[in-house]
């Protein structure tokens, strides 16, 4: 559990287990993955329960996997249902590559904004491969999708000011059972 603003460098295997950051609201955490492997049988790999802004750093030339092994909790009152799962903003930026697998809920979640500036990311999911509150931002990097349901899905039913989609670079390629 990391509780405080900072830089952390992941490496490694972490076989059953989850990354949780539960920071204060105006603390900026910035997780570097340099060939990081994370499973969590019944969690979020990586797990943001409160930050102001949270950075997924792809560090160059590195490979990294963050996995949910198939069930989430029940008495999470954030109702976590995603490989990632972030509350506050979450930013994915670097060279690296990503693979993000959920065989029974959605790839990335953000009930805020998500941005993708850089990296090779491919989801699987079961459900949505990414799925965001406020907005999806991509102006960089490279995103293969394979879902269950909707590729990106991007909806804020309370504002409608939220809940839009923009994308002014990088590349994207889905197969969803739903909507693109």
């Amino acid at each position: 559990t990391i509780t405080k603003e900072g830089y952390y460098i992941l490496r490694g295997q972490l076989t059953d287990g989850s990354i949780i950051i539960n920071a204060s609201d105006k603390a900026k955490v910035q997780l570097i993955l340099e060939g990081a492997a994370i499973n969590s049988a019944s969690n979020a790999a990586i797990y943001v329960r409160s930050a102001d802004k949270v950075f997924l750093t792809l560090a160059d030339g590195t490979k990294n996997a963050l996995t949910n092994g198939g069930s989430f909790p029940t008495d999470d009152a954030n109702n976590v249902d995603g490989a990632v799962f972030s509350k506050t903003d979450l930013t994915i930026n670097g060279n690296g590559t990503l693979t993000v697998t959920s065989p029974a809920g959605h790839g990335i979640v953000c009930k805020d904004d998500l941005i993708i500036t850089g990296g090779d990311i491919t989801v699987q999911s079961a459900f949505h491969g990414l799925d965001a509150n406020d907005s999806l931002r991509m102006k960089g990097g490279q995103l293969t999708i394979d879902s269950g349901k909707d590729g990106i899905h991007v909806e804020d039913a309370d504002n409608s000011n939220t809940g839009f989609v923009y994308v002014s670079g990088g590349k994207i390629k889905v197969e969803s059972e739903g909507d693109g």
